[in-house]
C-alpha cells in the first residue's frame, strides 16, 4: 500500500508540475496553427538543396507535431518535391520538441535542459538532412489540388479547436502513460542506484535500446525524463532519451523506407542513434555552464490553489480532447 501511495502521489505531482505549462503550450500551439499553418510550412519546404534542409529543421523545431503527426506532413513534403534531406531533417527535428514541449521541459527539467533539447533537435536535424542529401534523389512533384474555397471558422475557434482539442486529444493517451511511468519510477527507484553510473556509456546505451523502437511523443517523454533525472541519471543520459524516444520509432522507420528508400532508412536510424549519444555526452560536459538543469518537485502541503486548478483543468481538457477526437 505504501508503494502504491507513492506511485499515485508521484503521478499527481507530475500532473501538477506539467499542467500550467501544458495549458499555455496548447494555447500557443493553436495560435501557431493560425499564423503559421502546417500547409504554409510544407509549401515553403518543398524545395531541393541544402537551404531546404536548414529551413526544414528551423520550421520543424517549434511545430507542435508528435512522432505520429509528423509522418503525413513529411510524406506530403516528399510528394510535392522536397528533397530527401529536407524530409529527413523535418522527421528528426520536429517530434523531439515544440513550443509546447519547450514550456513543459522548462517547468519539469529547468531552462537549461529546455534550451539544450531544442538546440540539439535543430542541429541533429540539419546533420541528418545533409547526410540524406548525399543519396541519389529524383523526387516527383505532384500537382497541387485546387482550393475548394470552403468557409473557415473564425480564428479564435480555430485556435481553441487546434490547441485544446486536436493537440490535446492526440497526446492524451501517451501523456497518461508517461505520467504513470513517471509515478512508477519516482515511487520505486532509489536515486542512489543510478548516481554512480548514470552518466556512463552503458546507461546511455541502455536508454537507446529502450527508447529507439518505442513510440514516445515529446510531451509524454518529459515526465519520464524528469523522474529519470530525479532518480540520479545525468542530464546527458536524460537528453538521450528525449532525443531517441520521439525521433525514432517503428512507424517512422517504415515511412522513411517507403518514401525515401531502405538505405536511407538505415542511414537515418544510424545518425539518430549516434547523434543522441553525442549530444548526451556533450551535455554532461557543458551542463555546469548552462542555466539550471534539475527535476522540479512539489511539496503537497504547499501546492498553490492556481496550480491545483490547473491540474484539474488539464485533466478536463485531455478527456474532452480525446472524446472529441474519437468522434471525428
Amino acid at each position: 500500500m505504501e508503494i502504491l501511495t507513492a506511485i499515485l502521489w508521484g503521478c499527481w505531482e507530475t500532473l501538477l508540475m506539467m499542467a500550467p505549462y501544458l495549458l499555455l503550450g496548447f494555447l500557443i500551439s493553436g495560435v501557431l496553427s493560425v499564423v503559421l499553418p502546417v500547409r504554409w510550412v510544407k509549401q515553403h519546404l518543398a524545395k531541393r538543396g541544402k537551404a531546404s534542409v536548414f529551413k526544414s529543421a528551423l520550421f520543424g523545431v517549434p511545430l507542435p507535431l508528435c512522432s505520429c503527426g509528423v509522418i503525413p506532413v513529411a510524406a506530403w513534403m516528399r510528394r510535392h518535391g522536397a528533397s530527401k534531406g529536407a524530409v529527413g531533417a523535418f522527421l528528426l527535428s520536429t517530434p523531439q520538441t515544440g513550443v509546447d514541449g519547450f514550456l513543459v521541459a522548462m517547468g519539469l527539467l529547468g531552462l537549461g535542459m529546455a534550451m539544450y533539447n531544442m538546440a540539439a533537435a535543430f542541429v541533429s536535424g540539419i546533420i541528418v538532412g545533409l547526410v540524406l542529401n548525399l543519396f541519389r534523389d529524383t523526387p516527383v512533384a505532384e500537382a497541387e489540388p485546387e482550393d475548394t474555397g470552403a468557409a473557415r471558422p473564425p480564428w479564435p475557434r480555430r485556435v481553441i479547436r487546434h490547441g485544446f482539442v486536436t493537440i490535446a486529444g492526440d497526446i492524451a493517451v501517451p501523456l497518461a502513460f508517461g505520467i504513470l511511468a513517471s509515478g512508477v519510477i519516482s515511487g520505486l527507484v532509489d536515486p542512489d542506484q543510478f548516481s554512480a553510473y548514470g552518466s556512463g556509456v552503458w546507461a546511455k546505451l541502455a536508454v537507446i535500446a529502450i527508447a529507439t523502437p518505442l513510440y514516445v511523443c515529446d510531451i509524454a517523454s518529459l515526465p519520464v525524463a524528469a523522474s529519470m533525472l530525479a532518480a540520479g541519471l545525468s542530464p546527458g543520459t536524460v537528453v538521450v532519451f528525449l532525443m531517441a524516444g520521439p525521433a525514432t520509432n517503428a512507424a517512422t522507420y517504415m515511412t522513411i523506407g517507403k518514401i525515401l528508400g531502405k538505405k536511407e532508412m538505415f542511414a537515418y536510424l544510424g545518425c539518430a542513434v549516434v547523434l543522441s549519444l553525442v549530444m548526451g555526452f556533450l551535455l554532461d560536459v557543458i551542463a555546469p555552464v548552462l542555466p539550471p538543469i534539475e527535476a522540479a518537485c512539489l511539496h503537497g502541503e504547499h501546492v498553490p490553489l492556481w496550480q491545483m486548478l490547473s491540474g484539474v483543468a488539464l485533466v478536463a481538457v485531455l478527456i474532452n480532447g480525446k472524446v472529441q477526437r474519437s468522434k471525428s
